[in-house]
């Protein structure tokens, strides 16, 4: 095995605007003659679906190929029937008639069929009929559907499910299509185990080889799943190779980044060319661009928002490019953007965000931000673009979304603003149903943070647990203070225990709020304007505790089950939170005070029929109680009831 100390690794050699990185890959990929000759093969008629043909299809037969009756009944002369009513109808002898069926060729002689239902049978050598026919009633004229050799299918086209019909009727077995390209990915990384396993401190669960694979299929491509490669420069070397000769497209998943395992960029200079290394881009700055024996090569960083966005801006179009289609434009939205976003300059930053319509336009929020980030890509609606001269993007400016989820999805979104509850994902679980088809999207800024949503037209409803020192009351005051120019009914939710979350068996003994103080004793705390931290500090300044005195006061974290992640993990010793996220998490919880949970809603959308309206009648279900109560640490008692009307 070579050693490491015998390769010199590649820095960065530029930081390469987006336009100039993909025309400088287009430029290579032409002059290595990528997609120059296409290969194509006949594949079954039922196989043909979504690949690409390969030249324009033409119908082999007619359909229908011979004319034939659209009914049940009597083939005749339409000339015969003439005269025909309901006082003196005519009879017709053998001679004049023949009897058929759906989809039997009309007899030589005969232009028109009569119903069955309008036919009295004598015998079946005489019929009386009653009305006349016209010329061609009730009969399918040859290739009145199609006409051989008419155009069914042009060249380029990804064939679907629907053209199957007409490729089938033009009597068409087998079709000419596209070679699929063969796209090899290659994790790398010395840490990676596989899927199932249970990783141990330093290593990764190797899972960007399973839904990049997946992208590429959906894309027209056939994926090939390389063992991992460990971190080796030697072994990376006879691998791409080894994949340059049975692949026409390489992939190396991870290692494109400057850190002291990271060897692609040598190894592909050395073995290849690369042509891109560093684009402007976030995620997604490390990209390598090259090939190797004139096969492309994509080194694309093993973040998955990172490995994600590169392969979309890339790999996409080149898998387009090899199939001999034109790559479609996501369909796009117009919308207001509901939180002020901050953006390096000199950086095109790709940011995935959650939308819903709102009063009539439609609203975005960003999901989590950060390379490493696998949710906020699940739950993300689309993405935007900030371009790179711009610092980032104010509260309220008008944004153009690229969808990845269907617009008449998003057409069904509620969305809440506010506090995280693990209650408000099984209300979102239970609206999802197939009965009712509503789907629920939330974003935890805090109590505040909501309420403000909600007064400004950014969210429907705003989940809320603020507690007024001065009258001991949930959300009135607060309300009024933050959304005083709407009338909103405020409706209880869940009564919650909140808490300190410690780690199992208590090990710093650890008995309440007084203990935080004591010497070495690390907390994590929620976010500034949420209303766990309200009351921490409201029960803070009646113990006479100061903030200041207690270690990691400043650190913050935006749901309880973060809370709860950063306790078990040993990180902390001790996080304000509610007892669910707790016992979900198999820690120990010590109460301190029971709080009301509740959901503030503009008076205008109840009693319209809305997904509101859904939203209400979920809340007095029995279901819902019985799931949220089974959590444990919530009090349903009162769910579904107005609490308060505020004009």
């Amino acid at each position: 095995m070579a050693h490491k100390a015998d390769f010199e690794r590649n820095y960065f050699l530029d930081d390469i605007p987006l336009m100039d990185a993909k025309e400088r890959f287009e430029r290579h990929v032409g002059a290595i003659g990528v997609s120059d000759d296409l290969i194509t093969e006949f594949v079954p008629l039922r196989e043909s679906v979504g690949r690409v043909s390969a030249k324009a299809i033409f119908a082999k037969i007619s359909s229908p190929h011979v004319t034939t009756s659209a009914m049940d009944g009597i083939a005749i002369r339409f000339e015969a029937s003439l005269g025909a009513t309901e006082t003196r109808p005519l009879k017709l002898t053998e001679s004049d008639f023949e009897w058929v069926d759906t989809g039997d060729p009309i007899p030589t002689g005969f232009d028109s069929v009569v119903m069955i239902e309008d036919i009295q049978k004598l015998s079946d050598n005489e019929v009386v009929i009653r009305n006349p026919v016209a010329p061609y009633q009730h009969i399918r004229k040859i290739a009145e559907d199609i006409a051989a050799p008419e155009l069914l299918v042009r060249e380029g086209v990804v064939i679907t499910a629907l053209d199957l019909a007409c490729l089938g009727a033009a009597g068409l077995s087998e079709i000419e299509v596209n070679r699929e390209p063969r796209v090899s990915l290659i994790p790398t990384g010395s840490e990676l185990i596989k899927i199932g396993e249970t990783p141990q401190p330093g290593q990764i669960i190797e899972f960007n080889s399973v839904f990049l694979s997946a992208l590429i299929e959906d894309w027209g491509a056939k994926a090939i799943v390389e063992p991992s490669v460990l971190d080796d420069p030697k072994m990376m070397e006879k691998t791409l190779l080894e994949c340059s000769d049975r692949s026409d497209v390489l992939v190396v998943i991870a290692g494109s980044s400057a850190g002291s395992e990271d060897y692609t960029s040598t190894v592909v200079s050395k073995v290849g060319e690369v042509v891109v290394h560093g684009v402007a881009i976030r995620p997604g700055h490390p990209v390598i661009l090259g090939s190797i024996r004139g096969k492309p090569l994509l080194g694309i960083p093993g973040y998955p928002s990172s490995a994600l966005t590169t392969s979309e801006l890339f790999l996409k179009p080149l898998i387009a490019k090899l199939c001999g289609y034109n790559e479609a434009s996501a369909e796009r939205i117009e919308a207001i953007m509901a939180r002020k976003i901050a953006s390096p300059l000199g950086e095109e930053e790709f940011l995935r965000v959650v939308a819903a319509p709102v009063d009539g336009d439609y609203v975005v929020h960003p999901t989590t931000r950060g390379a490493a980030m696998t949710l906020s890509i699940s739950r993300s609606d689309g993405v935007i673009t900030i371009p790179h001269n711009h610092e980032g993007l104010e509260e309220g400016a008008e944004v153009s979304v690229s969808l990845r989820r269907p617009r008449s999805e998003i057409d069904k979104t509620l969305l809440i603003s506010g506090s995280h509850d693990i209650a408000i994902d099984m209300l979102a679980n239970n609206l999802s149903g197939a009965r009712n088809g509503v789907r629920l999207i939330s974003s935890s800024v805090g109590s505040v943070g909501g309420l403000l949503a909600l007064s400004k037209g950014f969210a429907h409803v705003a989940g809320t647990h603020l507690l007024d020192e001065k009258s001991g009351e949930y959300n009135i005051s607060a309300v009024q203070r933050h959304v005083p120019d709407e009338s909103v009914h405020i409706f209880d939710f869940v009564g919650r225990t909140q808490g300190l979350i410690v780690q199992e068996g208590n090990p710093r003994k650890i008995k309440g709020l007084n203990d935080l103080p004591c010497s070495g004793l690390k907390i994590v705390n929620r976010q500034r304007g949420s209303g766990t931290r309200v009351l921490l500090d409201y029960l803070l300044k009646q113990s006479n505790i100061s903030p200041g005195s207690i270690i990691g006061y400043d650190n913050e974290e935006y749901t309880h089950y973060n809370v709860a992640a950063a306790v078990s993990s040993g990180f902390v010793d001790v996080g304000m939170g509610i007892m669910a996220a707790a016992l979900a998490s198999g820690l120990e919880f010590i109460p301190i005070a029971d709080e009301r949970f509740q959901l503030v809603i503009p008076s205008r959308y109840i009693g319209i029929g809305s997904e509101i309206d859904i939203l209400l009648e979920q809340l007095t279900g029995e279901d819902l109680r019985r799931d949220i109560a089974s959590i444990g640490g919530y009090d349903v008692s009162r769910m579904g009831r107005i609490a308060a009307r505020i004009n």
